[in-house]
C-alpha cells in the first residue's frame, strides 16, 4: 500500500509519545474519508500505543476489510492479539503479514517475540536472524537475538549482540532493558539494575524496563536469586520434562524424608515468591516506587490472606477453638487460587480461576460454619473433603499448566 505525505507526521508524533494527538488528527482525516484503509491502520497503531487494545484491534480489522492486501494492518492485528495474550491469533496475523511482505524485519521481530514467549528459543532466534538479514542494524531484532541466545546458554554471544545493538543506538531504551534481562538471567543483579535504570531514564514509562527493575531488586535477596536461577533453568526444559521433574521431586521426597523440606520450599517459592518478595520490596525506598499498582494490590491481598490465616490458626490452636483454627487453614489455602489467578494472562482463564477460588471460599466457609455449630462429623467431613480435594486439584492442574 502506498505511503502518503501525512504518514511521516503521524510517525513523528508516535515517536515523540504524542499518540493522543496522532489519534485526533487521524480521526479528523477519517471523518473526511471513512474508507481510507491506510488512515485506519495508523489509527490502530495510535490506539495501541495508548493501550486501547480492543479499539486498536477493531481499526486493524477494518483496515484489512477495506484493503485485504494491506500487510501493515495484519501486523497491527498481531500486536493487538499479542498484547491481549492471544498468541495463536497473533501468530496467524503476523504470518499473514509476512506472506504479503516477507522482507519487513518488524514482522520477523514480532513473530520472534511470539515464539520467545512460548519458550521456543530456537524458533525465536531464527526469526530474529531472518529479520537481521533484511536489516543488519535492526535494534529490536538484535535485542531479541540477544535474549534468545541467553536462553539457549550462549551468554557470550548474547552479550556481544546486545553491545552491537547499543553501538548502533546508545539511547535505545529497549536494548538497555534487554541487556538487563540477560544480565539478570546470568545471575548479575547489580549489573542488571544499572541497565534497567538507564532504560527507565531513557523511557520512564517502559513497563518492560520497570518489571526488570523489580526483578533485579528482588534478586538481591539470596533466596530469591537462587530460585530465579532454578526458574530460568527450568524454562530450558520442555513442558513434558518440566512436569515430569516436579512429579519426580514429589515422589522422591516421599521416599527420602530429608528432601521433604527442600521440596516444600521449592513448592512455596514456585507459588508465592513474587507476592512475598514484592511485599518485602515495599519496605525499600526504591522498591516501593518500582512496583506497579497491580503489584501493590496483589501484595495487599497476599498479606491479608497470609497474616489473617496465620493469626487464625495460631489463635485457634492456643484458644482451643476448632472453628477458628479451620478458618485459618481455609484462608491460607485460598492463597493458591488467588495467586494462581494473578499468574494467568488470558482473561478467560483468569475468570475461570476466580470462579474456582470463589467456590472454594464458599465451601470453606460452610465447613467452618458446620464446625462452629457443633455439627457431627458426618456433615463436616464431606465439606472438608470437598474443600481440600478441590484445592489439591487446583494446585496440580494449574501448576502443571
Amino acid at each position: 500500500m502506498p505511503v502518503t505525505h501525512w504518514t511521516d507526521r503521524i510517525l513523528l508524533l508516535l515517536r515523540q509519545d504524542r499518540a493522543p494527538q496522532a489519534e485526533q488528527e487521524l480521526r479528523q482525516m477519517l471523518h473526511d474519508d471513512p474508507t481510507d484503509a491506510l488512515a485506519h491502520g495508523w489509527l490502530g497503531m495510535a490506539l495501541l500505543e495508548q493501550n486501547k487494545l480492543e479499539e486498536g484491534q477493531q481499526e486493524a480489522e477494518l483496515a484489512i476489510h477495506l484493503a485485504p492486501e494491506y500487510d501493515f494492518a495484519y501486523y497491527l492485528l498481531s500486536l493487538a492479539h499479542l498484547r491481549q495474550h492471544r498468541p495463536q491469533e497473533a501468530q496467524q496475523a503476523i504470518e499473514q503479514a509476512l506472506a504479503l511482505d516477507p522482507a519487513d524485519p518488524n514482522y520477523h521481530h514480532t513473530l520472534g517475540i511470539i515464539r520467545f514467549r512460548r519458550g521456543q528459543w530456537e524458533a525465536a532466534l531464527r526469526a530474529a536472524e531472518t529479520g537481521l538479514r533484511y536489516d543488519p542494524a535492526h535494534i529490536d531484532c538484535l535485542g531479541l537475538r540477544g535474549r534468545a541466545l541467553a536462553r539457549l546458554g550462549r551468554r557470550a554471544d548474547a552479550a556481544d549482540t546486545l553491545q552491537e545493538a547499543l553501538r548502533h543506538d546508545p539511547d535505545a531504551a529497549g536494548t538497555h532493558a534487554d541487556a538487563g534481562w540477560v544480565a539478570l538471567e546470568a545471575g548479575r543483579p547489580k549489573q542488571a539494575l544499572g541497565y534497567f535504570r538507564e532504560a527507565l531514564r531513557l523511557h520512564p514509562t517502559s513497563d518492560y524496563a520497570r518489571e526488570g527493575l523489580v526483578e533485579a531488586l528482588k534478586a538481591r535477596y539470596w533466596l530469591y536469586r537462587g530460585f530465579l536461577k532454578f526458574a530460568y533453568w527450568s524454562t530450558t526444559l520442555s513442558d513434558g520434562t518440566r512436569r515430569a521433574l516436579f512429579i519426580g521431586l514429589w515422589v522422591l521426597a516421599r521416599f527420602v524424608p530429608l528432601l521433604l523440606p527442600l521440596y516444600l520450599l521449592l513448592v512455596f517459592m514456585s507459588w508465592f515468591a513474587d507476592p512475598l518478595f514484592n511485599s518485602l520490596l515495599r519496605l525499600n525506598s526504591h522498591g516501593r516506587h518500582a512496583l506497579s499498582p497491580d503489584q501493590v494490590r496483589q501484595s495487599n491481598q497476599f498479606l491479608v490472606l497470609l497474616l489473617g490465616g496465620t493469626v487464625a490458626v495460631v489463635g485457634g490452636l492456643l484458644g482451643q477453638l476448632p472453628a477458628v483454627e479451620l478458618l485459618g487453614f481455609a484462608t491460607l489455602g485460598l492463597l493458591f487460587p488467588v495467586v494462581g489467578t494473578w499468574r494467568l494472562l488470558a482473561p478467560k482463564r483468569q475468570r475461570q480461576s476466580m470462579w474456582f477460588a470463589g467456590g472454594l471460599a464458599v465451601v470453606g466457609l460452610i465447613a467452618v460454619g458446620l464446625v462452629a455449630l457443633g455439627m457431627p462429623q458426618t456433615y463436616v467431613t464431606p465439606a472438608l473433603a470437598l474443600y481440600f480435594g478441590g484445592l489439591v486439584v487446583y494446585v496440580w492442574t494449574y501448576a502443571l499448566r
